[in-house]
C-alpha cells in the first residue's frame, strides 16, 4: 500500500490509529492481533502472494532466535544458518538480475515480482538484527505475536527505520496512554513529512529527471543544477518519509529511533553518516563493522573494514555498479578522514562546503542509470560552458497547474510575464536550499505545544498534499 495515497491517508491510517487506541486496554493482546492484521493488509495490499515469503522467512528467523535463547544451544550455528537463509532470499529477489548480467545468461531468468515482500531490504536487516540480538542475549524472549507485529509494522515496513525487536516490542505491548499532545505532535510530523514529499521533493524530481535524461547535452550550469536538484530531491523525499513514520508511530504512543537529522549540515562525511539513515549505520556498525574487528586491530584493518562496510552499503541500496561506486566513494572519504585525523584544521564553512560538494558529486553515481550517464553528466559540468540556465530546464515543472498558469501570465503581462515564465521556476532551488535550515519537525515535536498556527500549518499541508497526490512517485528508498 502506498502511504502517499488517498486510501492510506483518509481511510487506513485513521482507522488503524483509532482502533489501536480503543483496543489497547488491559494486556493489549487484542490490539496487537489487530495491528498484525493491519500490517499484513498493508504489506500484502499490492501482492498478496508476497506474504508467503515474508511469513515463511519470519517464522524461520523467530524460531532460530528463540532457539538461541535456550541453554546449551549451538548459537553460532543457528546464527550462521539464519543469516545465510535471509541473505539468500534477499540475493535471490534483488541481485539475481545483476549477477546474471555478469554472465552469458543475462536476461534468462528474473524472480517473480509478485513474491517479493514489501521493503525486503529493510525487513531482512531487521531480522538479522533480531538474530544478532538473540545471539548476544539482548532479545529472544519476545512472543511470536510481538515479533510478527514488529516485522509487519506499517510505519516502518516501506522505508524503515530499521528497528530492533527488543526496542519496539515492549512499546507495542504497553504503548503510552492516549495523550492529545502525542496525537497533535504525531499529526504535525506526518503532515509536514507528507508535504516534503508531495510538494517539495516532487518539484526537484521533475528537474532532476529532465537533466539526467539529457546528460551529455547540457550546459555546465544546467548540469550543476541537475545535480543539486537530485541532492534536494532525495533529502526531502527521505526526510519526509522519516517524519511521516515517526508521526504515525507517535500518534499510536510509540517512539521510533531517530533516522534522519539534518545531514546536509554535516561538516564531514563521517558526520554526514551520523545524520543520514542513522539506523542503517547502526546496523552495519553492530552487525558487520564490529564483528570484523572494528578499529581494534590497527589502522590498516580499520580502513579495510570501513571500505567493506561502505561497499556493501552501496550494494544494499541497489544492484548496480553505480551504487557500488557510490559506496566506495563514501568509504574512501571515510578512510581519508580517518588517516587525516586531527592533524589539520580547516575553517568550519570550508569543511561544510567540501562535504556538501562531495555528497552532491557522489549522488550522481547513485542516481544515474549507468556509469556512462553519470560520466556524461559530470562531463557536462566541466565542459558545458557557463551560461544562464536553459529555458527548457527552467520549464521542467512537476506541478501541472503552475505550468499552465505561467504561459497565461506571459500573454497577459508581456515582457514581465516572459521573465516570470523563466525565473519563477528557478526560484524553487534557492527556496529548497533555504528549507534545509528549517528546524527538524521531529525535534520540534519533542517540545511542541499545540498552537493555532501549527494547527493551520498542519491542515494546510494535509489538504494541499492531498490535492497534489496524482502523479507523485513512490519514495526513493522504497525501491531499495
Amino acid at each position: 500500500m502506498n502511504i502517499q495515497s488517498h486510501l492510506f491517508v483518509l481511510a487506513y491510517l485513521p482507522v488503524v490509529v483509532l482502533l489501536w487506541r480503543l483496543l489497547n486496554r488491559g494486556t493489549g493482546r487484542g490490539a496487537r492481533v489487530f495491528l498484525l492484521c493491519a500490517g499484513l493488509l498493508f504489506c500484502g495490499w499490492g501482492s498478496p502472494w508476497s506474504l508467503l515469503v515474508l511469513c515463511g522467512e519470519g517464522a524461520v528467523s523467530f524460531l532460530l532466535g528463540r532457539g538461541m535463547a535456550r541453554p546449551g544451544a549451538p548459537r553460532r550455528l543457528l546464527l550462521a544458518v539464519g543469516a545465510a537463509l535471509l541473505l539468500a532470499v534477499l540475493a535471490f529477489f534483488k541481485y539475481t538480475g545483476f549477477l546474471l548480467s555478469l554472465t552469458p545468461l543475462e536476461g534468462l531468468f528474473s524472480p517473480p515480482a509478485g513474491l517479493m515482500p514489501l521493503g525486503l531490504s529493510f525487513v531482512t536487516f531487521q531480522q538479522l538484527f533480531w538474530l544478532r540480538d538473540c545471539y548476544f542475549g539482548e532479545a529472544g524472549r519476545e512472543s511470536a505475536l510481538d515479533f510478527a507485529c514488529c516485522l509487519t509494522f506499517f510505519a516502518t515496513a516501506t522505508c524503515g527505520p530499521i528497528t530492533r525487536v527488543g526496542e519496539l516490542a515492549p512499546q507495542l505491548r504497553r504503548p503510552r496512554a492516549l495523550d492529545w499532545g502525542d496525537l497533535a505532535a504525531g499529526l504535525y510530523c506526518f503532515a509536514l513529512g507528507l508535504a516534503k514529499k508531495v510538494l517539495v521533493a516532487s518539484v526537484f524530481a521533475q528537474r532532476a529527471d529532465f537533466g539526467y535524461a539529457n546528460a551529455g547535452a547540457l550546459t555546465g550550469v544546467d548540469s550543476a543544477l541537475t545535480i543539486l536538484c537530485y541532492t534536494l530531491q532525495i533529502y526531502f523525499d527521505f526526510s519526509g518519509y522519516c517524519d511521516m513514520a515517526a508521526g504515525m508511530a507517535r500518534m499510536m504512543g510509540i517512539d521510533l529511533p531517530v533516522n534522519f537529522n539534518s545531514p546536509y549540515r554535516a561538516l564531514s562525511v563521517r558526520a554526514f553518516w551520523g545524520r543520514w539513515h542513522i539506523t542503517l549505520s547502526r546496523f552495519f556498525r553492530s552487525c558487520l563493522y564490529i564483528p570484523l574487528g572494528g578499529s581494534r586491530r590497527g589502522m590498516a584493518v580499520t580502513c579495510r573494514n570501513i571500505m567493506i562496510v561502505f561497499l556493501l552499503s552501496g550494494l544494499w541500496h541497489g544492484a548496480g555498479w553505480g551504487f557500488v561506486l557510490w559506496g566506495g566513494l563514501h568509504g574512501a572519504a571515510m578512510v581519508a578522514q580517518r588517516l587525516w585525523g586531527r592533524r589539520k584544521f580547516l575553517p568550519k564553512p570550508l569543511c561544510w562546503l567540501l562535504t556538501f560538494a562531495f555528497v552532491n558529486v557522489a549522488w550522481v553515481f547513485f542516481r544515474a542509470e549507468s556509469l556512462g550517464q553519470a560520466g556524461a553528466l559530470l562531463g557536462d559540468l566541466f565542459t558545458g560552458g557557463l551560461a544562464l540556465p536553459s529555458a527548457e530546464f527552467a520549464a521542467a515543472l512537476s506541478q501541472q497547474q503552475l505550468a499552465q498558469l505561467l504561459p497565461a501570465l506571459e500573454g497577459m503581462l508581456g515582457p514581465v510575464g516572459e521573465l516570470l515564465l523563466y525565473w519563477l521556476p528557478l526560484l524553487a532551488i534557492p527556496a529548497g536550499l533555504a528549507l534545509l535550515a528549517c528546524p527538524n519537525p521531529l525535534a520540534q515535536a519533542e517540545r511542541m505545544r499545540p498552537t493555532a498556527a501549527r494547527a493551520v500549518l498542519t491542515v494546510a499541508c494535509l489538504v494541499v498534499s492531498l490535492v497534489f497526490f496524482s502523479g507523485v512517485d513512490t519514495f526513493i528508498y522504497a525501491n531499495f
